[in-house]
């Protein structure tokens, strides 16, 4: 275990809320499903981030689509003074107008494909910040099995260029049988300690926190309106998890390797590589592949 002092990946949930309804998300499994982070709150998580960690990356999203925040444009815009580096995912049914304009001051936007006006809105998007300087990377995901999935995925990966996007990721199904974390295949490796426990802090919109974004269950004993972020990450609660992982929430996830599992294609200088993330095989490879197996 080798627990940093001040966690460099910070999730904040803005919303749990969601404009769709797929049927394998974890959204499904929880009672919390709307409600906003208030302005209050985020703007003193983004105050501390700021004063004790500028370098870390903040993740304004988590269990809902965060563009559907009626503040939107005010929160990031506060984020953007201060010069916090934001990574965000979006369904991309809303990425039109202001919100692509917000979006390309980002340094990473993922969009998550579940529609066809989701990748509609996600080559407009890559199109706009084609050229610009600097640009966020743009990079679009997609669930196996997914009717979208199937409808896109093979032609985007067999195109030179994956369809103009930095990389394209296939994340396994997971919380299969309502399981968090859990995914429909065998995970062929010894588990190991979660780097997720070391380096990564989730809050939810309520200022609630969950040890891990794929455990979408939160700790009402740790509340950050109350708390500093370090405060609740050397807690005695967290230390108890980690003291006791796997306990019952994290033993039955298999995404312990720290990055959500599945098959990513990276156009690197021009070339396609094909990489499985995680103790798992390759799925739908093309191109020049390179495996290195647990990330």
């Amino acid at each position: 275990m080798n627990v940093i002092d001040f966690p460099n990946r910070i999730v904040i949930e803005l919303t749990p809320l969601c404009n769709l309804s797929c049927s394998m998300c974890p959204r499904h499994y929880i009672s919390e499903n709307s409600g906003f982070i208030t302005e209050e709150l985020w703007r003193k998580l983004v105050d501390e981030i700021a004063s004790v960690n500028p370098q870390a990356v903040v993740l304004p999203f988590w269990r809902g689509e965060p563009l559907l925040h009626p503040d939107f444009f005010k929160l990031m815009e506060y984020a953007f003074q201060q010069s916090i580096r934001i990574h965000i995912s979006t369904n991309g049914l809303l990425v039109s107008g202001k919100y692509a304009e917000v979006l390309s001051r980002c340094e990473f936007v993922s969009f998550s494909i579940h529609t066809p006006l989701g990748l509609t809105r996600a080559r407009q998007f890559q199109s706009l910040v084609n050229g610009m300087s600097p640009s966020p990377t743009v990079a679009i995901s997609f669930v196996d099995g997914e009717k979208s999935t199937n409808r896109y995925l093979e032609e985007i990966v067999a195109s030179p260029d994956l369809g103009g996007f930095k990389s394209v990721r296939l994340y396994e199904k997971h919380t299969v049988e309502g399981v968090f974390g859990k995914i429909g295949r065998t995970v062929h490796a010894k588990r190991t300690f979660c780097p997720k426990l070391e380096n990564s802090f989730v809050v939810a919109f309520d200022g609630s926190v969950s040890r891990c974004n794929h455990i979408w269950l939160t700790e009402k004993r740790l509340d950050l309106n109350q708390l500093t972020i370090r405060e609740a990450w050397h807690s005695d609660i967290m230390q108890e998890i980690r003291e006791f992982y796997p306990d019952q929430h994290c033993r039955s996830c298999d995404q312990w390797i720290g990055r959500t599992i599945g098959t990513e294609w990276r156009n690197i200088d021009g070339v396609i590589q094909t990489e499985a993330v995680g103790p798992i095989e390759l799925k739908r490879e093309k191109h020049e592949t390179k495996y290195s197996g647990c990330i």
